[in-house]
């Protein structure tokens, strides 16, 4: 593969397409019983236990204030490590692995809502569809955490 590729990992929220650079992803599992979390921003669904690992999970959905209304059988969680903690991103689809040239990525369109904006680090586009790049870095970051 040559060095200005990049592999992203793709996937359905609400009406939109997504993608995560593959090198972040660590596996993608089925939905387990999630144990909620009192007092936690409404967009963290709750924790699971991954293989003796305390996964918090994030609902993706949320955080980027997307309406979803998928079936739940397709969703799925991305696992991630941001901050040197292990993250669970709940997604109502997974697509497919893309290679992409890292020229043909551009930055995020201005009408991106400012909330949604910080969490986009660029979009690529090809002849059929638009997938945003998610910034996992600010996705995790609990700078925006507010009680319920």
């Amino acid at each position: 593969m040559a060095e200005n590729t990049l592999q992203l990992c793709t996937f359905q929220l609400a009406n939109a397409l997504f993608g995560l650079d593959t090198m972040l992803v660590q596996e993608i599992i089925k939905v387990p019983d999630i144990t909620k979390v009192y007092q936690a921003p409404a967009e963290i669904l709750g924790i699971i236990n991954l293989r003796g690992k305390i996964v918090t999970i994030i609902d993706l959905a949320i955080k980027l204030d997307l309406e979803t209304e998928m079936e739940t059988e397709n969703r799925r969680i991305i696992i991630v490590e941001s901050h040197n903690e292990p993250f669970g991103l709940m997604v109502d689809q997974i697509n497919d692995v893309i290679h992409i040239n890292q020229d043909e990525i551009d930055t995020a369109p201005a009408n991106v809502n400012i909330a949604q904006g910080r969490y986009i680090t660029g979009v690529f586009r090809d002849e059929e569809r638009l997938i945003a790049i998610l910034n996992l870095e600010e996705i995790t970051s609990n700078s925006e955490a507010k009680p319920e």
